[in-house]
């Protein structure tokens, strides 16, 4: 039996999180991802900020922005899940839906369309201006047309995506106790798990068009990757084009994060048939009929992997992205990004070890679950060096140090002032008044003399 909570209230987020038990009660884990999804829209949002400002008027800039601010909409799917949101909400959940699966049809487009700035062999004709400078609004109103034409030749909403429901299970509810009220109008009866109630959850009926865009983007995300490795294959033959092996680097980075993203994403997608051609086809409308049987929580785990893949995928493929367009554009971003990264990591490898640290102790003792998260806590913390040295080569392989023309320029100067391993005054005041020329900071300034000097020590052992 729970204390009651006020729905909403720190009490009921505190019970909520406290009940999952990784079988069948997994609202908690519908808020956490919720609220990670929201961050990581933030993050991508600003990643999409930052490449368009850098150079707004830029084809590739627009283009590559508009795919970021597409892929943090894509990944706050279940927003409504962060709060006990009431039967009101449904009409928006229903608008919401149309906005998610047009964001799907446009990410499918603007993946296919990445030829038009990496040349992909018999699809040169991409690359014309005419294509390129108007793919950013062009794509847009194609992926509006065509979810619309698919929306009015079903007869509406509901008959192209099915609806969307609100689930409330009093306080000792069970079988046919659960009041489900329906984005169309019919109330229905559900069932509830008594031990966990009260609770309410929002989900949706699914349909085939909707499982079709929702795969979708994953599977032709492996297309996107066929085409970067191609480009940069092509983009490589040429060494001694500066421009070309800047464009080969580019098209390795990307290459990369769509590496990263249908890692993670046909993984999980992978997980999710197997499940369904095992148990049978899932509904996420089946959680109102909930029977606790094994086959149940194999749902679950596959349904919240498959969300939290979009997750990781996104804030990988956002990385290696705008690492790709800014890395000589914007002074120290490829440093930035790396620390990022590296961070991101090493809290998802503490949160990911304290859940099943927890959960573990939790099923040993039957209770004190947070003793297993302070035992695995406590080595992270006082390991996190050589953990976050470990992850930093890593991040260094996948994002190598990459310059700026004022950097660079500013190396070649500082690479004739150490011709003798030695920097007199006189240099040392060539090289302030370059760097001051250049508009390098002093932090800026000792990060790439320190990486001059590493590199130089490096080549001297080889």
């Amino acid at each position: 039996m729970h204390l009651m909570a006020e729905s909403g209230s720190f009490a009921w987020y505190l019970r909520t999180l406290g009940d999952i038990d990784f079988e069948y009660a997994w609202g908690g884990m519908g808020i956490i991802h919720a609220f990670l999804s929201i961050i990581t829209l933030i993050f991508l949002f600003t990643l999409a900020s930052m490449i368009f400002r850098a150079r707004p008027e830029s084809p590739e800039n627009r283009f590559m922005s508009l795919m970021l601010y597409v892929e943090g909409l894509k990944t706050i799917v279940t927003w409504y899940a962060i709060y006990p949101f009431g039967p009101e909400i449904l009409p928006i959940m229903q608008y919401w839906r149309v906005v998610f699966y047009t964001m799907c049809i446009l990410s499918i487009l603007m993946y296919l369309s990445l030829s038009s700035f990496y040349p992909v062999k018999y699809l040169k004709f991409m690359t014309k201006d005419s294509i390129k400078n108007n793919l950013y609004w062009a794509l847009p109103l194609i992926s509006i047309g065509l979810m619309t034409i698919l929306i009015t030749s079903s007869g509406g909403v509901y008959e192209a995506l099915n609806g969307s429901l609100h689930i409330e299970c009093p306080e000792g509810g069970s079988e046919d106790s659960g009041i489900v009220t329906t984005s169309y109008g019919e109330d229905l009866k559900g069932n509830c798990i008594e031990e966990h109630t009260p609770y309410t959850f929002l989900t949706i009926e699914q349909s085939d068009l909707g499982r079709l865009l929702l795969m979708s983007p994953v599977l032709t995300a492996f297309i996107a990757l066929a085409f970067m490795r191609n480009a940069q294959k092509s983009l490589s033959v040429d060494e001694e084009d500066e421009i070309s092996v800047q464009r080969s680097t580019e098209a390795r980075a990307i290459f990369i994060g769509f590496g990263g993203k249908t890692f993670f994403q046909g993984l999980a997608l992978f997980f999710m048939i197997y499940i369904s051609a095992v148990y049978g086809q899932f509904n996420s409308a089946d959680l109102i009929d909930l029977e606790l049987n094994d086959s149940m929580k194999y749902y679950f785990f596959a349904l919240y992997g498959f969300l939290f893949s979009t997750l990781f995928a996104g804030l990988f493929e956002g990385t290696m992205f705008t690492y790709a367009i800014l890395k000589n554009d914007v002074l120290g971003i490829d440093e930035k990004l790396r620390k990022t990264f590296s961070t991101a990591i090493f809290a998802t490898i503490g949160a990911i070890a304290f859940l099943i640290a927890s959960e573990v102790v939790e099923n040993l003792v039957g209770g004190s679950g947070w003793i297993g998260g302070v035992l695995i806590g406590a080595p992270l913390i006082v390991l996190r060096k050589p953990i976050f040295s470990v992850i930093n080569g890593f991040s260094s392989r996948l994002m190598p140090e990459s310059f700026t023309t004022a950097e660079r320029t500013y190396l070649e100067a500082y690479e004739l002032a150490m011709h003798d391993l030695i920097v007199t005054k006189e240099e040392r005041k060539f090289l302030q008044l370059q760097a001051k020329t250049l508009g390098l900071d002093e932090n800026r300034i000792s990060h790439l003399e320190s990486w001059y000097d590493e590199t130089l020590v490096s080549d001297e052992e080889e």
